[in-house]
């Protein structure tokens, strides 16, 4: 990893958190551009625009991101962004999918419930969204 990957990362992350989305989208598409394979800075590329307000863009960076992601528990954060990219964006079944291959990672099992949750809310599916609500706030799946 580059460590001038590694200073546009910083960059984006520090800009994500001042409200400075544009900027942010700047730095992590750099970073991302440098370093394809680097998952925090396509994550946070997907977080900032999504924020920003491109959820269509966001998926597609994550997307891409899932055939060159090096270890389980990034292939897991790349599916678990996508789910909050699609739900976002209004593509409730998708997200639920999406959310399903994050939990198949057990660090990932919590995060899973609570997204499966939205997406069911939104899909006004309310009794599954509870039992998903109950499974996060245990931390046991």
């Amino acid at each position: 990893m580059s460590a001038v990957a590694r200073r546009y990362y910083a960059r984006g992350v520090q800009a994500i958190g001042s409200g400075e989305l544009q900027i942010a989208v700047e730095q992590l598409q750099a970073a991302v551009d440098l370093a394809p394979a680097f998952g925090d800075a396509r994550v946070a590329f997907a977080v900032a625009l999504a924020k920003f307000g491109d959820a269509p863009r966001a998926a597609n960076v994550v997307r891409t991101g899932l055939g060159r992601a090096v270890s389980p528990v990034g292939v897991a954060a790349l599916w678990a962004t996508l789910g909050d990219v699609l739900t976002l964006s209004g593509d409730f079944f998708g997200a639920e999918e999406a959310v399903r291959q994050a939990a198949t990672h057990p660090d990932f099992a919590v995060r899973a419930a609570a997204g499966l949750a939205r997406v069911y809310a939104k899909l006004g599916r309310y009794p599954d969204a509870v039992a998903q609500l109950k499974r996060a706030a245990a931390g046991s799946i």
